[in-house]
């Protein structure tokens, strides 16, 4: 038989579970970044419809690109080879995709730049080898070189969409894939080695950074 003292146990502990799962889920949510802002950039140019990788005046132009924040953490990555990347990145593990922004620091002595993103471009987990491949890069077309102008002395973003990350990854390298090279362009692949999440991410401390390379080859998620 259930007493009215029984039922009261029971509600009480009701809400205790209800309670827990909302704190649990809560504490889930915070996990997550806000995705970086993106402006739309201005289409100064088109890019011929004959395109070409060796005549640079067949390529796109772009101006007011997104700047990144001044607050922002910039540190180079090291790479498998021994070489650093020219520019830096943050991640943004947020729950619909995985964004990861390059940010650049154009020069004061010169206006016009080129750029590429390549098609097969990755987040590798780095204890299972799993590839999460690069969706799109925002605002900007793939595998074609295009000019940025009119931003000297400015620290340019780039943000480039990925997969959304499970929470068992917590080690990444970042893999640019490789494509056609060119005057001024090496199209050469490059493989950071491996660094915490937490220490891409925004408004996080910095960790010590693992040196060792994937265990074995893993899943290609796209």
């Amino acid at each position: 038989m259930i007493t009215k003292e029984h039922k009261y146990l029971l509600i009480l502990a009701a809400l205790a579970m209800l309670t827990g799962c909302h704190t649990t889920k809560s504490i889930l949510a915070n996990d997550y970044d806000e995705r970086p802002e993106n402006k739309q950039p201005v289409l100064e140019r088109p890019a011929w419809p004959n395109y070409d990788l060796h005549d640079d005046r067949s390529f796109a132009a772009f101006s007011h690109i997104q700047t990144a924040p001044e607050d922002q953490r910039m540190y180079l990555l090291e790479c498998e080879d021994g070489s650093y990347t020219h520019g830096t990145y943050t991640l943004y593990r947020c729950q619909d995709a995985t964004y990861l922004t390059y940010d650049w620091r154009v020069p004061t002595s010169q206006d016009w730049f080129f750029w590429r993103f390549t098609t097969g471009s990755a987040i590798i987990d780095a204890d299972t080898g799993d590839r999460y491949v690069m969706q799109r890069l925002e605002h900007f077309p793939m595998d074609q070189c295009f000019w940025i102008y009119g931003q000297s002395g400015e620290t340019i973003r780039f943000v480039q969409v990925y997969p959304p990350l499970p929470s068992s990854v917590k080690r990444v390298q970042l893999y640019e894939a490789s494509a056609e090279s060119r005057r001024w362009m090496n199209g050469t692949g490059v493989l950071t080695k491996p660094v915490a999440i937490n220490e891409l991410r925004p408004n996080t401390h910095p960790v010590e950074r693992p040196n060792s390379k994937p265990k074995k080859q893993g899943r290609i998620i796209r």
